[in-house]
Parts: structure tokens; sequence; C-alpha cells
């Protein structure tokens, strides 16, 4: 099987923003959990003018917490909550997350993405929380504006050149990541927006993009444990056979590898050195099947 043929063998230039829902991607686990979490909340609680409901109260981030460590778990949990007296809020981080997310979850694989998603919301959050500790102010902040436009500004970056509508008006979109910018380095934050907040997100995406991070070293614990269990059981004698044969089967193999990470990481988690192979392995592939026919 050729390269280009296998399944999870994607062309990130290959954008396709129709809708659609897949169950398994990490735009849609993202989208249910805030949306449950939102819902929860209404249900428990009553939110009133001055209180926001029991849930949200729990998991906002607020600006005394920068002395307390042990709620900094909050740099995190503010992201999945959300006003719960305009449905605007999450009705709009939801959608920019849905129709931007799924090409960015595209290009660097679904694994990834969580870690991107996850890794902006706490940098938005610990900056916040520092910025509080110097400069002062009382109100708590929640949502998932910050790690949202996180994801928007990536899809701006790799597809600078998509179409894109803000409101109903077309545009590329580099010209809707300028919006997004200009937008909120003119606001000021107030007790119902965080622009400083948004700020960190597109910082956090650029930082992204243009220094090449990749989080992969961020695997899960259940992942290492494999990789450090398959190390330990790996067979230890060499079974000798044909020098053609071998060969082959170590190829497919560390093709099979790269490709898989392909599949949860993205093509830009790839070293030259993988990337060449792949070239190099496709192009013998479809060699060896012209022989054949």
């Amino acid at each position: 099987m050729a390269l280009y043929e296998r399944g999870y063998y994607r062309d990130s230039s290959n954008l396709d923003m129709r809708p659609d829902w897949d169950q398994r991607s990490a735009v849609t686990v993202l989208i249910i959990a805030n949306v449950a979490i939102f819902v929860a909340n209404l249900l428990f609680g009553k939110p009133t003018a001055s209180f926001q409901g029991a849930i949200n109260e729990l998991l906002m981030l607020y600006p005394q917490d920068a002395l307390h460590p042990w709620m900094w778990w909050r740099t995190l949990s503010y992201a999945f909550v959300h006003n719960s007296g305009s449905i605007s809020h999450i009705a709009l981080n939801m959608l920019s997350l849905y129709f931007m997310g799924r090409s960015v979850e595209q290009k660097y694989g679904r694994s990834e993405f969580f870690r991107i998603y996850l890794a902006s919301a706490i940098f938005c959050g610990a900056i916040w929380l520092l910025l509080r500790l110097l400069v002062g102010g009382d109100a708590p902040v929640m949502g998932a504006s910050g790690a949202v436009l996180c994801i928007c500004m990536l899809f701006v970056f790799n597809y600078p050149q998509a179409t894109v509508y803000f409101l109903v008006f077309p545009m590329p979109a580099w010209v809707l990541g300028v919006i997004f910018v200009l937008t909120n380095l003119t606001m000021q934050s107030n007790g119902n927006i965080a622009y400083d907040v948004h700020l960190f997100g597109i910082l956090f995406a650029a930082l992204y993009f243009f220094l090449h991070w990749n989080f992969q070293f961020l695997i899960a614990p259940a992942e290492a444990f494999q990789r450090v269990k398959r190390w330990f059981t790996r067979p230890r004698l060499k079974v000798h056979r044909g020098g053609v044969e071998v060969r082959e089967e170590r190829d497919a193999a560390e093709a099979d590898r790269i490709l898989a990470k392909i599949h949860s990481s993205g093509k830009d988690s790839l070293s030259s050195r993988e990337k060449k192979f792949l070239e190099r392995y496709s192009q013998s592939v479809r060699n060896k099947k012209q022989l054949d026919s």
C-alpha cells in the first residue's frame, strides 16, 4: 500500500469547513464538556445576578488564588465554565471552536490538539493570575475564550487565505486575524469581558506556530506506561532470515510507526529524517507495485 493510500494520511492543505460532527474528535469532546458543565450549573445552584451558580463559583479563577497554590488547578477549570446569565458567551465560543477547530485538529492531530487547547487555557489563566497579583483587581475570570482564540489564530496562521465569515461578510482568514488582534488591543478589560485573556490566547498561538512548538512529550500516563512496557518486553533474540525480507519488514514497521505519529500529532511533528524516510519508502512501494503489475 502506497503512503498516500493509507487511511490516516491527509494533506493538510485540503481544507474542508463544511458542517460535520465526528463524535470521536477533540473538538466534539470539548464542546460536549463545556455545554454539559453549563447546563449542570443552571440545574444546580440557581444562578442570580450576584451568584453565578454553584459549579461556576467553584471552578472560576479568582485573583486571590495567586496566593493559594492549592487552588492553582483553577488556571484550567475556569476555561470550562461560562456566564450563566448569557447564552451568547458559550454559544460564540463553541461555534468558533467548531468551525475553526476542526481544521486545526486535522492539521495537528487529535492528541496534539487536546494538548494545545489545554496548555493555552493554563497559559492564559496563569498569566492573568500573575497580572492580578501585580496590578490588582477583584473580579474573577471564566470562559474558554482564551483557548478558543488560540485555536482560531492557529487556523489563521495555517490557512491565511481561506475564506471565512465575520458576521455575514466573507473575508480571508488573515483579515479576521487582524480584527481579532486589533479589537482586543483597543478594548479595556472590564467585569464582563477579559480582553487581556483573549490577547494571551493569541500570544500563545503565535508562540506555538512561529517557534514550531510541539507538545508530543506531554503524553498521557497510560501511553507512557505502554511505551516503557513495550521496551522491556521487546524481543531479545534475532531471527536470521534473508537480508531483503528483514529490511522490508523493518521498513514497513518504521513506516507504520511514523504514519501513526502523523495520525496522533500531525505532519509537523515529524523530523526531517522521518519525512525523508517516508518519501523514499512510498516511492519504493510504488516501484514494487508497478513491477508486480
